[in-house]
């Protein structure tokens, strides 16, 4: 029953990983038939925005009702949208399906590496968590070629029908797992919580500009946001249950490990975002090659997960945040750097490098956060960690988004705008160099707040010895 529920865990972690990446290889495809380029933004915002507010809400109700049920129900939400995005017949429709595809995704990710701590000790954990990270990495690297295949030959509706079987299939192997009861806890659902985080950052963004073809803030409409986000913390700090733990974030190591959660959300998600719209409509070349370009990205996390899996334990975790930020810098560096004449090479190499500081730290930051809860609270904490990333996602993709549309919208044809478009996008990836450097200050940051909670662990030891 053990490798029934393993093989359910990774089905259902491959479908929701490839899911983020196959379709950022079809996107100028997309808007190109659908129109409505001033929505692009939104293909994958929509997505990220359900998927970043329901991840602390599926945790937290994952610690009430079980992690077996509601993976189940956060399958079934995900097989149904994808179905619904593949009929769409125009970029708002899409969007909206798009949305409830996000909504399931927000349980997969999360309950799949909660269930992991759960039937695992820590020693197993930590590389079991690192495998589990490269599959995630092994079904983004199939994304991007699926998605380039697809829009070459049947269509990009496909790469949204193919979910289909593969989240039947999870669902029926996760099917005859049977969960330990006596774990559960009795805790309310922040629903309050989760609509105003919702409402928040969903108004947030379109005070922001996303999607309007002038990309102009709404500077009232962002103050409502900032009102709403303003009344979610302020619930949220005060609640015996809530649905995001904030208190978490004072935490000295998991505050940091946090930030840099959802720093890489930005640069993870902008990177599959708009690579490939750089490939394609600024270097111009072929769905497949920009396909490519954003599978080095994946190709190189999973070869690092696994390495940092087997070298938590002798290096330490510390360390490799910090490698793994280094190398986050490098390639968003040679990113920025790329030319509309620059070869696949170079940008496929910057998104390979992109991958190895993702992978690097990815499995570390996970396994501290979890270590320092208990087990009640290790699904909300879980959650935590994969929101950050999310909502760095959804709000670095539509401020990626705004940044361009400035520069491409007066064109009249904005696909076809070159100059334009390379102008927007290297904009965009000076931003994602700065946020590195930024992964790479909250990295040194884990590390030096880690040796003083080591040396102050130790300190308490000999001090009660002595007594």
């Amino acid at each position: 029953m053990l490798v029934r529920v393993m093989a359910a865990l990774m089905v259902s972690l491959f479908v929701a990983a490839m899911d983020s990446t196959v379709v950022g290889t079809a996107l100028p495809t997309i808007a190109r038939e659908l129109g409505s380029f001033e929505l692009y933004p939104w293909v994958v915002a929509g997505y990220l925005i359900t998927g970043t507010t329901t991840v602390p809400l599926w945790g937290r109700l994952a610690d009430i009702r079980g992690r077996k049920p509601v993976l189940l129900a956060g399958l079934a939400i995900f097989v149904v949208a994808s179905a619904l995005c593949a009929w769409s017949p125009s970029m708002l429709w899409l969007i909206a399906f798009r949305t409830l595809q996000g909504i399931g995704a927000g349980c997969i990710q999360p309950l799949v590496f909660t269930t992991v701590g759960d039937i695992f000790p820590l020693e197993q954990r930590a590389r079991l968590q690192g495998f589990f990270s490269s599959m995630w990495a092994i079904a983004a690297i199939v994304g991007p070629g699926l998605g380039a295949l697809f829009v070459s030959t049947i269509g990009w509706r496909w790469i949204f029908t193919i979910n289909i079987p593969i989240g039947i299939a999870a669902a029926a192997l996760l099917w005859g797992y049977a969960e330990r009861k006596d774990q559960r806890v009795e805790a309310r659902l922040d629903v309050r919580g989760a609509v105003l985080l919702t409402a928040g950052i969903t108004v947030l963004l379109i005070g922001l500009g996303t999607g309007t073809e002038s990309a102009t803030p709404n500077w009232p409409i962002v103050g409502l946001a900032l009102l709403l986000l303003g009344g979610f913390a302020a619930l949220e700090w005060r609640s015996r249950n809530p649905t995001v733990p904030l208190y978490l974030l004072r935490h000295r190591v998991i505050g940091p490990a946090i930030l840099i959660g959802l720093i890489a959300g930005t640069l993870m998600f902008g990177v599959t975002a708009y690579l490939p719209l750089l490939v394609q409509s600024v270097q111009g070349r072929s769905a497949y090659e920009a396909g490519v370009a954003v599978a080095a990205m994946s190709f190189g996390w999973p070869i690092a997960s696994s390495l940092s899996g087997f070298a938590m334990v002798r290096i330490g975790y510390q360390r490799l945040v910090v490698i793994g930020a280094l190398a986050l810098l490098a390639g968003s560096v040679m990113l920025a750097a790329a030319q509309p004449n620059s070869g696949l090479l170079w940008t496929g190499g910057a998104s390979l490098i992109i991958g190895v500081g993702m992978g690097t730290f990815t499995a570390p930051l996970l396994i501290v956060i979890q270590a320092n809860v208990g087990w009640a609270q290790r699904g909300a904490a879980t959650a935590l960690n994969q929101f950050s990333r999310t909502i760095g996602g959804a709000i670095g993709v539509a401020l990626m988004g705004i940044v361009l549309q400035r520069y491409v919208g007066s064109a009249h044809a904005p696909l076809e705008a070159r100059e334009e478009l390379y102008r927007g996008l290297h904009a965009d990836f000076i931003a994602l160099v700065v946020l590195a450097a930024g992964v790479l200050v909250a990295g040194i940051a884990v590390l030096f707040a880690s040796r003083r909670q080591r040396l102050q662990a130790r300190a308490s030891e000999v001090a009660s010895a002595g007594s």
